[in-house]
């Protein structure tokens, strides 16, 4: 396991009901910490992309070369339809998803499982992750817009692409490897 501290919160699995696991993020140092249940890598920062219109967003998450990695995405709120940018009608909602379910939306997951949010505000430090933003655009289109997602309270939305809203790159894998 990686020397630097691990931020360890236990969530329930939704597909066995009571058993639970451990879902851990790992800092990787560089700026980088590793999801172990969602096996992606985030940038550290959560700021560190500015706030954009969501074409711009998409095209500087895929241009975006971080500690040798040139392979970053906007994260999905609906991976099975379509990673990195798919499009769906209904990503999932992680407020009454189980865990397992959840593991489909990158943002909501992160809020609820990996940070507790469970309805409350996750903003500013938390833990090893740096200035989280109210509001992040996904990498999940829809038939109007991009869907969005809060930490403001763990809710997504459909928007127009014309918003800027903050950005923030994951990418696949765990760079310890």
């Amino acid at each position: 396991m990686n020397k630097k501290a691990v931020l360890v919160l236990s969530v329930m699995l939704g597909a066995v009901g009571t058993a639970s696991s451990r879902a851990e993020l790992h800092d990787r140092g560089n700026g980088l910490i590793y999801d172990d249940v969602l096996n992606i890598t985030w940038l550290q920062n959560a700021k560190y992309g500015g706030n954009k219109k969501w074409k711009e967003a998409v095209e500087w998450a895929a241009n975006l070369e971080y500690q040798g990695y040139g392979d970053w995405r906007l994260p999905s709120i609906s991976v099975s339809s379509g990673v990195p940018t798919g499009a769906t009608a209904s990503p999932v909602d992680c407020s009454t998803a189980t865990e397992l379910e959840c593991r489909d939306n990158e943002l909501g997951y992160m809020y609820f499982h990996n940070l507790g949010g469970k309805g409350n505000q996750v903003l500013g430090n938390q833990g090893f992750i740096q200035n989280i933003q109210r509001v992040y655009w996904s990498g999940t289109e829809s038939a109007g817009g991009a869907w969005e997602f809060t930490f403001n309270y763990g809710g997504m939305a459909e928007e127009l692409k014309a918003f800027g809203y903050a950005v923030w790159a994951v990418r696949p894998g765990d760079v310890a490897k």
